[in-house]
């Protein structure tokens, strides 16, 4: 699976086994791809994942999609996890 693969995955996510699969290919990518994620250890992936949670009402907004950032959903939970591998 691509990185863009993973970003059109993520936006079917609608159940917990579909969030499961995500994860899996994510760490799948990880492991494939590592040179392409900005955030590759663990201190840099969490601090990614900070500041897109504290920044996505913003992302989701330019993008278009009216989404109340308090009541999260197993797809946003893997646009989380996906935005953590690259945001800084």
């Amino acid at each position: 699976m691509t990185s863009d693969d993973l970003y059109d995955f993520a936006k079917t996510i609608v159940s917990r086994a579909d969030f499961v699969k995500f994860v899996g290919y994510l760490n799948e990518d990880y492991q494939k791809n590592p040179g392409e994620w900005s955030n590759r250890t663990l201190d840099e992936f969490l601090g990614g994942l900070s500041g897109f949670a504290n920044d996505m009402a913003g992302y989701y907004r330019n993008m278009g999609e009216s989404i109340d950032v308090e009541q999260i959903t197993w797809r946003i939970a893997a646009e989380m996890l996906l935005a953590a591998t690259v945001y800084e």
